[in-house]
């Protein structure tokens, strides 16, 4: 009886060892995925959408639809990438980090433009703001209209 006590106790040790090396805690896709996405949504108005990559050589998309936000996107209108030196990179991550820090605003309205940032600099983190262009300094979106101002600049460069 002892025996068979041990047998059923080792082969439950067996049955548990893991046959990999390694535990995979995050998706490796996280760490091929842009830095940064930032859609700007106009109600009446042509969406625009820029995205960052992570890795070097940096390149700025850009992407202007034809539609409305409010409405049907429709196709895409233009499409411009960029290549982006080491230093407007580092400016764009710096205004990134500022960014990521959120203000809790709840401002809503019915018209208007939102923005939503997904970014995978640290973790991945999405936010989504309705006009961040209103109240800017009293609702804390300084630093969220400052980042989106600078990816504009980059995008209309040569």
């Amino acid at each position: 009886m002892r025996f068979v006590l041990i047998f059923l106790i080792f082969l439950s040790v067996i049955g548990c060892k893991s046959t990999r090396n390694t535990i995979e805690y995050t998706d490796p896709g996280f760490y091929l995925s842009p830095v940064l996405r930032l859609k700007v949504v106009p109600t009446f108005s042509n969406p625009v959408i820029y995205e960052v990559s992570r890795h070097n050589p940096y390149k700025l998309l850009t992407i202007t639809y034809e539609g409305a936000g409010g409405y049907d996107w429709k196709g895409i209108k233009s499409k411009k990438r960029i290549e982006l030196t080491e230093e407007q990179y580092s400016k764009l991550v710096s205004k990134l980090e500022k960014a990521l820090v959120f203000p809790k605003d709840k401002t809503l309205g019915m018209d208007g433009d939102t923005w939503m940032l997904e970014s995978s600099l640290y973790q991945y983190t999405a936010v989504a703001f309705w006009e961040p262009e209103y109240q800017t300094d009293k609702r804390g979106l300084v630093n969220f209209v400052s980042l989106k101002n600078y990816l504009k600049q980059l995008s209309l460069m040569k």
